[in-house]
């Protein structure tokens, strides 16, 4: 299992946040299942969102909305990490 990847933004033109799309290859490297959180940081933040495959995506960008675009201060070519999120509960364990 790989712990964080860094990929390069690509613009959705969806407004809405909360989303962001990858290759599924990248799924199967997280071992991250379709609908699960992960945390995407820039350098001014972090956020979380639900991810989902497509294979249409380069297998090293991520596809991000306007509104999570805004939130990271990302623009399209820009370079964010993401990595699986862990609830709290699970890391005491």
């Amino acid at each position: 299992m790989t712990e964080k990847l860094f990929l390069e933004v690509e613009s959705s033109p969806v407004e809405a946040g909360g989303r962001v799309r990858v290759n599924k290859d990248i799924l199967e490297d997280l071992e991250v299942k379709e609908g699960e959180l992960l945390v995407v940081s820039s350098k001014n933040k972090d956020i979380l969102v639900s991810v989902y495959s497509d294979e249409m995506i380069d297998e090293r960008k991520i596809n991000i909305r306007v509104k999570d675009r805004d939130k990271l201060q990302v623009e399209e070519g820009d370079e964010v990490t993401i990595r699986k999120h862990t609830s709290l509960l699970n890391k005491l364990l």
